[in-house]
């Protein structure tokens, strides 16, 4: 019997919720099927929520960037494998990793916190 992956402890996201994204990621990714890869998904899952906390300064992620989550988190499993690579050419086709974080932190830039600070 296949032990239940560990959920990490996000702050403010429910089991129930934990678990909604979890399949909303599993849904974009056709070649995962069963609960194999939930311990992987859940760790994507997770640096996803860690960087877009890092990103816009925030303690939690607002409810409306949790697609945003899911996304990412999809993102950086396509890139597994690739760490470290800037970009890839295979035939005709060439692609940018920074291109595509890119458009991410577009949609993230309107969540950024300000911080003020006197000098």
């Amino acid at each position: 019997m296949a032990s239940r992956p560990s959920i990490p402890n996000w702050r403010c996201v429910s089991l129930a919720d934990m678990q909604a994204l979890l399949q909303a990621v599993k849904t974009r990714i056709p070649d995962v099927k069963g609960e194999e890869q939930d311990s992987l998904l859940l760790a994507l899952l997770s640096d996803a929520d860690m960087l877009i906390k890092n990103y816009t300064g925030r303690e939690s992620i607002p409810e409306q960037l949790r697609g945003a989550q899911v996304r990412l988190a999809v993102m950086l499993f396509n890139r597994l494998g690739t760490e470290g690579e800037k970009s890839r050419t295979e035939g005709d086709i060439q692609r940018s990793f920074d291109a595509l974080l890119q458009g991410m932190r577009h949609e993230l830039l309107p969540f950024r916190v300000v911080k003020t600070g006197r000098g």
